[in-house]
């Protein structure tokens, strides 16, 4: 066998655009990025509208089209087309490539890459990232019961089917082995995400840029990524009034955009501290780590939905790289990774008093603002991009040496 390897990385999942600022993309550059760094030959193959993905070689896309017939929204027509198209691409890309393991990213209706993993007896890993099925219900929209119905066959059939299956956190791992999804829990291996831990830990002019933002002599709280419902960022702009009262030269920035802006606008608006409220809206993510740098404290807010937190979000691991102090909310893999008054300060989720104080409590400490950012920096070590392409390689080779 030999020491480089030839993986796919397969997105079957058409809600993932690879041409957006989304979380779900630097997660899928950074792993591509890292196993290529390794040495490994990776090749992405994707469902895109957009069949030019700029960021991205050595890809072809698939392209998605919604295929509206009488019965569309009772079966999953256009996933079984695209599930067909690409098994089919993996067929003939195989032929060029003579791929040692499909990666695939799983999503709903999907099941060419396990077909074809099969047929072409190529180890198939499945990465997994949340129930889609149950989170779908609950920030989107319910699908049709027959689609559901069909949705979780196909989940359980390539669960069972796959080689193995790298969950993104404890939580999900309990959900696929309590749901008996996987009936063996050696073929799960839990991988939360990473950060560029070099990236987030440059240092920068921030002083010249709180000057270029109009924020000088601001105690600068920040939160950064998508505004999505399922973040308790209206907590925190709730709790800003009453941190203004102790620290009246608090700002909080908000740096990200997405559908629940406007709510959150509106909010800051009706509170009287749109003033204080900073919006920056998309920034390019090579410019977070900049941005970043001028913030005091950094904030990951969370709600409570009715279901296990699965989440592994990415913005945390970023904030340790960048030795913040941190204020999040103590629920799932959150409260697993942060350590409580040792590289965070964790709050009960949906409680604005404690998260008010928490905010307080560190602006009139700098002795623990340092003592966190210090040991922050330390505890991202254990999860930067390049450890993360480690293990999955390590998984990988442990699977070829079991083929025949």
């Amino acid at each position: 066998m030999a020491n480089d390897l030839n993986i796919l990385y397969l997105i079957g999942d058409r809600g993932l655009d690879l041409t957006k600022g989304e979380g779900y993309k630097i997660h899928v550059l950074k792993i591509i990025d890292g196993l290529k760094k390794k040495g490994h030959k990776v090749f992405l193959l994707t469902i895109n509208e957009n069949p030019l993905l700029p960021e991205f070689e050595d890809y072809r896309t698939i392209p998605h089209k919604y295929l509206r017939f009488f019965f569309h929204r009772i079966f999953p027509f256009t996933g079984t087309i695209n599930s067909i198209h690409i098994f089919l691409n993996i067929l003939r890309l195989n032929k060029l490539y003579q791929f040692d393991i499909i990666h695939e990213r799983f999503g709903l209706y999907s099941h060419g890459g396990i077909l074809a993993s099969k047929l072409l007896h190529i180890p198939h890993v499945i990465e997994i990232n949340g129930p889609s099925i149950e989170e779908k219900k609950l920030f989107t929209k319910d699908i049709a019961p027959i689609q559901k119905f069909t949705a979780k066959v196909i989940r359980k059939f390539c669960l069972r089917n796959t080689d193995h299956v790298v969950a993104v956190s404890n939580n999900l791992k309990s959900f696929l082995l309590d749901n008996h999804l996987i009936n063996r829990k050696e073929k799960i291996t839990v991988l939360p995400n990473a950060a560029d831990v070099t990236a987030f830990n440059k240092q920068f002019d921030a002083q010249s840029l709180k000057d270029s933002l109009s924020l000088k002599d601001k105690f600068i709280i920040a939160y950064t990524g998508t505004l999505q419902v399922w973040y308790a960022i209206e907590d925190i702009i709730s709790a800003f009034p009453q941190i203004l009262k102790e620290i009246p030269n608090a700002c909080l920035l908000i740096v990200g955009t997405g559908q629940a802006r406007k709510t959150l606008e509106d909010l800051a608006y009706n509170l009287g501290i749109s003033d204080k409220v900073r919006f920056m809206g998309y920034v390019q993510y090579e410019k977070i780590p900049e941005v970043l740098s001028i913030a005091d404290v950094a904030v990951a807010p969370y709600k409570e939905v009715g279901i296990p937190f699965f989440n592994s979000p990415i913005k945390v691991f970023e904030y340790l790289s960048a030795g913040k102090p941190i204020v999040a909310t103590k629920i799932g893999q959150i409260a697993e990774v942060l350590k409580d008054q040792h590289t965070a300060l964790l709050v009960t989720p949906g409680n604005i008093d404690e998260l008010a104080n928490a905010i307080i409590r560190l602006a009139h400490d700098e002795q623990l603002r340092n003592y966190l950012a210090k040991n922050a920096k330390i505890e991202a070590q254990k999860y930067s991009w390049d450890r993360y392409a480690d293990h999955l390689v390590d998984i990988y080779r442990a699977l070829l040496v079991k083929q025949p």
